[in-house]
């Protein structure tokens, strides 16, 4: 008798201890960016705290390199390459146009302040919209604000040397406004941005943050950084998961990644992404970058070159049945929370 209640105890312990690996829901995340890019560690300390919240019934693992471009990171996804996945805005602005205005020139000084601010301006204004039709949107994010960099120790401080200029541009608003001044650039995703940099393709670049600059190996080719109070564009992005995926999700794990997700996401990405700017402003003046602060007249031409940006964000708005200002005006108080 006693052998038989030592045998059924242990085949019950071993029972208990199958059972969370046999329910574990395992999901694969696919982060574009460099594997030594500052928001890899964010990723895998977000994973592991939804995987904490939900009792390890969630298990995210990391592809071991990137499985699609940067601009089908969504189709990707969409299509069960991947389960988890972020894309940068600019890629899916005929998807997603209203998340498109925070990247727009002069908007965002402050990472933490604008990925909490477009994720709230996102949950009041633009979450009925269906801009994410094919995924569900766990959160919205935003880098630093990029600036204007001379690959020679000659900066950029005019009107007439940018003209002068053959240039690399972040595709979306920073080479938008290079077109509107008579401009043709190079354009790549940011990844790329080192085969045109390199080769001398160029002779400056437009719309990255300092940490990008050293993230994507264009330090030691910036020689001057022509500064803007507010950045020329900041690269906003969505972090999505397959839908069918997100509608598999029981009630316990879906609240595990709302409560990691959104705000928490925004707040945590925004910290370290402004962090790594500052890490990123000392090593490009350790290899003897100079700064200097955009001239008054000069800022005040390429705000005026960016009016049309403004008018088509304005369309989009109205056509969406929203009214700018006030969209605008609540993402302005968010950012000043």
């Amino acid at each position: 008798m006693l052998r038989r209640a030592l045998i059924i105890s242990s085949v019950s312990i071993a029972a208990a201890f199958s059972l969370p690996a046999s329910a574990q829901t395992k999901l694969l995340a696919n982060i574009f960016l460099p594997p030594g890019h500052f928001s890899q560690k964010v990723f895998r300390d977000w994973a592991a705290d939804v995987e904490k919240a939900s009792d390890n019934s969630i298990k995210i693992e990391f592809t071991a390199g990137n499985l699609a471009p940067p601009p089908q990171q969504m189709s990707a996804a969409a299509s069960g390459i991947f389960d988890i996945g972020l894309v940068a805005n600019q890629f899916i602005k005929a998807k997603a146009p209203l998340v498109q205005f925070s990247s727009l020139p002069w908007m965002v000084d402050d990472p933490e302040k604008a990925s909490v601010a477009l994720w709230r301006t996102y949950e009041k204004h633009f979450a009925s919209k269906n801009q994410y039709p094919d995924v569900h949107l766990l959160g919205l994010l935003h880098f630093t604000g990029g600036n204007l960099y001379s690959l020679n120790d000659k900066p950029i401080d005019s009107m007439d040397e940018l003209k002068k200029r053959k240039l690399w541009a972040l595709p979306g608003p920073a080479a938008d406004l290079l077109k509107s001044v008579g401009i043709s650039p190079v354009t790549s995703p940011a990844v790329q941005i080192s085969e045109s940099v390199s080769r001398g393709v160029v002779e400056g670049h437009i719309g990255l943050a300092e940490e990008s600059v050293t993230d994507f190996k264009v330090g030691p080719y910036s020689k001057t950084m022509t500064q803007f109070p507010r950045g020329v564009t900041s690269t906003s992005f969505s972090v999505f998961m397959n839908k069918a995926k997100w509608d598999s999700l029981n009630a316990k794990q879906k609240e595990a990644f709302n409560q990691a997700s959104g705000a928490a996401l925004a707040v945590r990405l925004g910290k370290v992404a402004r962090q790594a700017t500052v890490e990123a402003n000392g090593e490009l003046k350790a290899t003897g970058m100079k700064t200097i602060k955009v001239n008054p007249s000069f800022y005040a031409e390429l705000k005026k070159a960016t009016e049309p940006q403004y008018q088509q964000m304005n369309e989009a708005f109205t056509k969406a049945g929203l009214d700018p200002r006030t969209v605008l005006h609540d993402f302005e108080k968010e950012m000043a929370r």
